[in-house]
């Protein structure tokens, strides 16, 4: 990756682009020699800016850094699903998505009128892999583009509330000093089970690969990807924990409190906890009995990103981060073998704004790594902790001093 990056340098710094190249055209740039490193965000982007613009924000061989091919190969797009090598496979779980829509009524489909506000739809594939990179299952989600939307017309009030991660880790210390037994359960095509409403008219395209000339969709459900989706499935929740006698916490809107089992929700993500685990099973019943489609995950082994791992021997709950750690030390360039860590995350003299000194060198996103720094420290690395704010402060404008210091905290977490 570093020789690739240093030859994409070289190949920019040699290309010049005087007065009469200043409408370079998106076509021109990836039928160059530097076709190979480009990567462009949309597969229509209307490129109208200058060329400066479109160098610095769409071809530097950077953003190479950004995106792992294997993560682009088990994401792709609608045309790289149905033209690749698994086109069978996502083909089959895009006709099992929409057979599974159409089976909870998410829809009418309507004739298109000129005065609905048509909003495009488009196809999420995921492939699923298990930890050894065997290939679990393949994934494909139908949504709607919620950025076109328009408020007041077809979206109101859009918050909804998230589990606060103090709420977690008290439920987890409750866990180790109660001897309390957990599961962890997820929402099948949770945004689905809400009604839109009333007064929300909201219509899309047809699904790729499903349409009917001159009709569209007229939503029932809160398909994904719509600005309300989030806020009316979290009502829809607390409604139906509310008839399984699961009254709503004051102190945290996604803790909910009954008799015999404590639960929290991220989303469409429950953890349950209870003295008897039969009384776990025993909601998750009433659950599916008022029409939450409840699937069973393990134990709470593992919840936002956090492994929850039991030492051996003892009733204690370890949290690691490898994988977000592994994904700091790569984008720091870390990550190969030969990278000498460090004992502590910081020096002892103090970071200061360093307003006369060199510019950052821009390897990579500041801003990216701190706010991944910051989720690492406020959830099980409290170690870095100072070390990370002191680098926060410098987001908007980092030297290359800044830089050092990420790279010295990305070396603490690699030793240890």
């Amino acid at each position: 990756m570093a020789k690739r990056r240093e030859i994409g340098d070289s190949m920019l710094n040699a290309m010049h682009f005087g007065t009469e190249s200043k409408d370079i055209t998106v076509d021109e740039l990836m039928n160059s020699h530097l076709a190979k490193f480009i990567e462009l965000a949309a597969n229509d982007c209307g490129y109208a800016g200058s060329t400066k613009e479109l160098i610095c924000n769409w071809v530097h061989p950077l953003f190479l850094k950004a995106k792992s091919a294997a993560s682009k190969e088990d994401n792709p797009t609608w045309w790289q699903a149905m033209s690749g090598p698994f086109a069978d496979e996502y083909w089959k779980a895009a006709v099992t998505e929409i057979e599974t829509l159409e089976g909870m009524d998410a829809w009418d489909v309507v004739d298109k009128t000129d005065d609905m506000n048509v909003i495009d739809s488009t196809w999420a594939f995921k492939l699923k892999r298990f930890p050894d990179g065997l290939i679990k299952k393949f994934k494909g989600r139908f949504c709607a583009r919620g950025d076109q939307q328009i408020e007041g017309v077809d979206y109101f009030e859009t918050y909804a509330p998230v589990v606060q991660w103090t709420t977690v880790r008290l439920m987890l210390i409750l866990e180790v000093l109660l001897g309390l037994k957990s599961k962890q359960g997820d929402v099948t095509a949770a945004f689905l089970h809400a009604d839109l409403g009333k007064d929300e008219e909201v219509y899309v395209r047809m699904p790729r690969g499903f349409e009917k000339k001159g009709k569209v969709l007229k939503l029932k459900k809160t398909l994904y990807g719509l600005r309300q989706s989030p806020r009316a499935f979290w009502k829809y929740l607390v409604e139906k924990m509310g008839l399984c006698d699961m009254p709503q916490s004051n102190l945290d809107p996604c803790l909910f409190v009954g008799d015999k089992v404590i639960c929290i929700c991220y989303v469409d993500d429950l953890l349950f906890w209870a003295k008897d685990e039969q009384d776990i099973h025993n909601l998750a019943m009433k659950l599916r009995e008022v029409g939450v489609d409840l699937e069973q995950e393990d134990d709470a082994a593992g919840f936002l990103g956090v492994r929850l791992e039991r030492v051996e021997g003892t009733n204690l709950l370890e949290m690691k981060q490898t994988g977000l750690i592994d994904r700091v030390l790569e984008t720091l360039g870390l990550d190969v073998g030969t990278v000498n860590g460090k004992a502590t995350p910081a020096e002892r003299a103090p970071l200061v704004k360093d307003a006369d000194g060199p510019v950052a060198s821009g390897d990579f996103s500041y801003s990216s790594v701190v706010g991944m720094l910051l989720y690492l420290a406020g959830h099980s690395r409290p170690d870095i902790a100072y070390a990370v704010n002191c680098a926060a402060r410098y987001m908007f404008c980092p030297k290359q001093s800044h830089e050092k210091a990420l790279k010295r905290i990305g070396r603490y977490l690699k030793a240890t």
